[in-house]
């Protein structure tokens, strides 16, 4: 019998995984735990100090603070509860970052289960990633997992071993909550202009996600089409201007409300620039915007094209350089104009993407790596 312990990041992509039921940290153990798999949650909480135990449907959650002095007598306490030989895990996976990552490694290698690491992100790009006496903790577990998942083609193309069947496992879409909803109903709602086109962009605002360059698209636009306003949403680093005219900044609005603010643009533009972190990632706001069926405006980078293929193929006419302003104006203005929406790619709603991350797990027992160290066995 399968026994699952997922270890992940409590807040990660300036959201709460635990009371947002956010991203594949939650979604892909929830999902398990509802097919029937013994599946448990352990959130590490790099931020807060309080202690949180909680069972949602068939999922029992433990988020551990790492801050403050009750966090290691939690921690042993969790591990006292979870390694008893009745609820031993069989495989362990661990997802956030390296650190998140070795915690995993270690707990399979004195429990005998199963150990995969889940990189959503190209976690040594992180501004937290260290390499003490020039170790590389991130190489060191992608080579001694028994096996790895990516979420990105690009990031399984660059680190995967195909001979131990490591697998892409997609960010995905909860379609629960990414519907199409009434454009005068969320600006109202917004509080945003009723009358006019509006553009959107929601998510982290910084120079590597082009905010600069579409601040600056937005002005050849509105040379040509003063009428045409801005939304911007997200987490904002303290070096981007925001202030300027038809800008209207809504703050960091949480995850309920992006299906709202989506709803209320007649164009969501995705600005990205490229980078090795972004390259690597699938961001899927893409995906969230064809699903909430939103003209999306975007510029040529892999994140999109590589992740998103047939979709960006259609989307062509509507897709820009990167750090190119006008062209990125040209396509703002021919999508207000078009309002071209695509659906997003068969498969890429949670359900589906869980149900292949647990057949991945499956299939560790008949292809193990050289590379893994033998397993204590009890």
């Amino acid at each position: 019998m399968m026994r699952v312990l997922f270890i992940g990041k409590r807040f990660y992509t300036n959201r709460d995984a635990l009371l947002e039921r956010y991203g594949r940290i939650y979604q892909l153990p929830h999902h398990w735990a509802q097919q029937g798999t013994d599946t448990r949650l352990w959130l590490i909480d790099y931020h807060r100090k309080q202690r949180v135990r909680q069972t949602q449907g068939a999922l029992h959650i433990d988020s551990t603070p790492l801050r403050g002095t009750a966090w290691l007598a939690a921690t042993l306490s969790f591990l006292a509860s979870r390694l008893r030989s009745s609820s031993r895990p069989t495989h362990i996976v661990a997802s956030g970052d390296a650190y998140i990552g070795l915690l995993g490694w270690l707990l399979a290698r004195w429990t005998g289960a199963h150990f995969v690491f889940d990189v959503y992100d190209k976690y040594d790009e992180f501004t937290g990633y260290r390499k003490p006496l020039g170790w590389d903790l991130f190489g060191f577990l992608l080579r001694r997992s028994d096996q790895c998942w990516f979420a990105s083609r690009r990031l399984l193309g660059q680190l995967g071993n195909i001979s131990r069947s490591d697998a892409l496992v997609m960010n995905g879409i909860d379609r629960d909550h990414f519907t199409p909803h009434d454009m005068e109903a969320a600006r109202q709602r917004l509080g945003l202009p009723t009358a006019v086109p509006l553009v959107g962009y929601f998510g982290a605002l910084n120079l590597e996600r082009g905010l600069p360059d579409l601040m600056e698209a937005m002005q050849v636009v509105r040379r040509i089409d003063s009428s045409v306003e801005l939304i911007l949403a997200g987490k904002a680093d303290a070096d981007i201007e925001l202030t300027a005219p038809g800008v209207h900044y809504l703050g960091n609005l949480s995850h309920e409300q992006i299906p709202w603010a989506l709803a209320a643009v007649d164009v969501v533009a995705v600005p990205y620039r490229r980078s090795p972190f972004l390259d690597a990632a699938s961001s899927i706001k893409f995906g969230e915007i064809m699903a909430c069926k939103r003209p999306l405006v975007a510029t040529r980078t892999p994140n999109l094209l590589d992740n998103f293929p047939a979709q960006s193929a259609e989307l062509d006419a509507y897709l820009a350089p990167p750090q190119n302003p006008e062209a990125l104006a040209k396509a703002i203005l021919r999508q207000l104009r078009d309002q071209k929406c695509v659906d997003p790619p068969v498969g890429l709603e949670w359900s589906a993407i869980a149900n292949e991350a647990l057949a991945s797990l499956g299939t560790i027992d008949r292809n193990q790596p050289d590379s893994a160290l033998p397993r204590t066995r009890h």
